[in-house]
């Protein structure tokens, strides 16, 4: 009970302190990358491959190359989801920003209810790999849940204004 008490005290205020530091300049929009190629199932893109679907869909890929993701594409769901299945091996921030630009991509080819900005995913998953370093329910920050409901908790604006 100690040692949570204390890495509680440790990890929150660091957390909250490196949640700000994000400068603006990192969550400001780059020029769109050069998409290989947007299917139904397969995003392409510069640093890998993205592939999109069901959990059943995703058991049969075996092999997988440094930047693959997995993801499971819930968006249909009450609260449209992108779940991104081990995020927490990806630490490059500029191959996370490149995911997430593929995923925003690929939701305006599929269009559905899922609706987050690009700066809060930026932030969500960088909490989430934050969190599964120190050791933080490691079996729930190993993968990340890009949710409609997570969009207000990583608004920093609509956090500090209150809105």
């Amino acid at each position: 009970m100690k040692k949570r008490i204390i890495r509680n005290i440790v990890i929150f205020p660091s957390l909250l302190v490196l949640l700000f530091s994000l400068s603006s300049s990192t969550l400001k929009k780059k020029k769109p990358q050069d998409l290989l190629k947007i299917t139904k199932n397969k995003i392409e893109y510069n640093s890998g491959t993205i592939y999109i679907g069901d959990e059943r869909y995703l058991k049969k890929i075996k092999e997988l190359n440094p930047y693959d993701v997995l993801v499971i594409d819930d968006r249909e769901a009450e609260d449209p989801n992108l779940r991104i299945l081990d995020s927490c091996k990806i630490k490059d921030p500029e191959i996370r920003e490149e995911i997430i630009d593929a995923l925003l991509a690929y939701e305006r080819k599929y269009e559905s209810d899922w609706d987050r900005s690009r700066a809060t995913l930026i932030r969500e998953w960088y909490i989430h790999n934050l969190m599964y370093e120190f050791g933080y329910k490691i079996h729930r920050t190993s993968d990340v849940d890009l949710n409609n409901a997570d969009e207000k908790t990583y608004s920093i604006r609509r956090n500090l204004l209150n809105q």
